[in-house]
């Protein structure tokens, strides 16, 4: 064997800390706890249901299941067979489930009762390669097979797990904002390595913290967020879905030590009716990413909940940290994404691939062991994102100040060309969040007949706030260049999200 898998690391913790809790379910008003040796017997005995039906090494097996228990057990006894977990955001409906189904060209999948419809539409249409169904849930459909029947009786003892670290364990598909989802294949390394890099980077104790999963086990962050807690032989506590007075009364009774929570939900639980009565003094790590939080939000994090404010950046190609802002600048320099976590190399590069000097806006590149291996049957496309150093040419825009922090200024798909100047949404986007009246903000170019494109924000207020076009544009207008204040601008109850929770900029055009 070379190396750490997660399959041995599953085993690893069982050894280690055999009677600790693994896993606290939340899940439905229940209260479930499993130990690390409980966890990994039974990531056995699903990996033998799995391999009994035929699924073996290479094989891809999708996952389209809320956060349970079962939901994380499936993918760690898929890896452990040498197989693929294919995780399929819960919240896609047929077409967008069949076309991962179909382009993973997954063999298997597991299923729960909110994908009962779904996948029963799909299932009678016949044009996936997939021979079996597990079905998590009563009443089961006559083409699955219930999951508890499928494990009565199956032995929990050790199997056999996959040889190499440098083994593909997950395939993961992108947010798919710029198209259809693309199938990233992970490496047992790279997934690890994430883990190393984060734990060392924030400072997590081994053995001690109380991480809360929220946000879906579909998405590359959740399932970070188990693994790091994983790696650390710490607690990870599972809840389904996010309300922010159960995630304030969780945090309260269970002594919850962190979690990661993207803006929109930190907003929400600033929020909540008798913020100040609940008990959230164990609270330690408050990490948050996805989307710019804004100076006025951080100051109110850190206050409120006393705790280490850590914003991280990244994306599903990268397992997926890249960069994080630390505690200690998170006040300092609030709009930055912070430096380059540990282990992972970083250069800005502009449109003829040679890094740009500070201060300039280039597209973030990186190398290091975090780096997916490939895009699924997508060669072309894999080595068109790969430069001839190495790196891998991310789609996102940055600059870097003197002090060597990054700040994030927006996709080069989204960049805005308004009467020949180049326009980035995400600086405007800054300035707009910064504003104490406004919520949340999203800029994009619409057609122009003199400009060629013209600026336009969407705005959603503050609950009880008011304010005009006019106010808005004078208030971008007296911060930034005249050039890129909006045009125009549109108030909405909301922003347009996919199902990952990414702000969908093409149907606000």
């Amino acid at each position: 064997m070379e190396g750490l898998t997660l399959g041995d690391l599953a085993e690893t913790n069982a050894r280690k800390y055999p009677s600790d809790d693994c896993l606290v379910s939340l899940v439905d008003g229940a209260r479930e706890r499993i130990t690390f040796r409980e966890f990994d017997e039974q990531v056995n005995q699903i990996a033998q249901v799995l391999a009994d039906r035929g699924v073996s090494e290479g094989d891809r097996v999708g996952v389209y299941m809320q956060n349970h228990p079962e939901t994380i057990q499936s993918y760690y006894a898929a890896m452990k067979l040498g197989a693929l977990p294919v995780p399929i955001n819960h919240r896609f409906k047929d077409d967008e489930v069949g076309y991962v189904l179909r382009d993973s060209n997954a063999s298997f999948c597991l299923f729960d009762s909110d994908a009962r419809e779904t996948i029963s539409s799909i299932a009678a249409q016949d044009e996936t390669e997939i021979d079996d169904y597990l079905y998590l849930g009563a009443d089961v459909p006559d083409f699955a097979e219930g999951f508890h029947d499928a494990r009565n009786g199956v032995s929990t003892d050790r199997i056999d797990v996959v040889p190499n670290r440098l083994d593909a364990a997950a395939l993961m598909y992108t947010s798919g904002t710029t198209g259809k989802p693309k199938g990233c294949v992970l490496t047992h390394d790279n997934i690890i390595q994430n883990s190393v890099n984060t734990v060392y980077s924030c400072q997590f104790d081994e053995n001690k913290d109380r991480f809360l999963v929220v946000t879906p086990l579909f998405h590359i962050a959740a399932f970070a967020l188990f693994n790091n807690t994983f790696y650390c032989g710490s607690t990870t506590y599972l809840i389904n879905d996010f309300d922010p007075v159960r995630v304030m009364e969780v945090i309260d009774a269970e002594e919850i030590t962190g979690s990661f929570f993207v803006p929109m939900m930190s907003r929400a639980l600033l929020n909540v009716d008798g913020f100040e009565d609940y008990d959230i003094d164990s609270f330690e790590h408050y990490m948050t990413g996805a989307a710019p939080s804004g100076e006025e939000l951080k100051a109110e994090l850190i206050e409120s909940f006393d705790a280490n404010l850590y914003e991280v950046f990244g994306q599903t190609e990268t397992s997926p940290v890249t960069c994080l802002l630390d505690p200690e600048n998170a006040l300092e320099k609030p709009d930055s994404i912070g430096k380059p976590i540990v282990n992972v190399a970083v250069k800005i590069v502009g449109d003829n691939g040679e890094e740009v000097e500070p201060g300039e806006i280039g597209r973030i590149a990186y190398r290091g062991p975090t780096v997916f291996e490939k895009y699924l049957g997508m060669p072309e496309k894999t080595e068109e994102v790969f430069d001839d150093d190495g790196y891998f040419v991310s789609s996102d825009l940055v600059r870097r100040d003197e002090d060597g922090f990054l700040y994030f200024v927006g996709r080069y798909d989204d960049m805005i060309i308004s009467g020949g100047e180049n326009i980035h949404p995400a600086e405007i986007e800054e300035v707009l969040h910064e504003h104490e009246r406004i919520s949340e903000a999203a800029v994009v170019g619409v057609p122009d007949e003199e400009w060629t494109e013209r600026v336009k924000a969407a705005i959603v207020l503050r609950d009880g706030a008011s304010m005009t076009a006019e106010e808005v544009a004078e208030y971008v207008g007296d911060r930034i260049a005249d050039f890129k204040k909006p045009r125009e601008i549109e108030f909405r109850d909301e922003l347009p999200r996919n199902p990952t929770g990414k702000i969908v900029k093409e149907n606000l055009k």
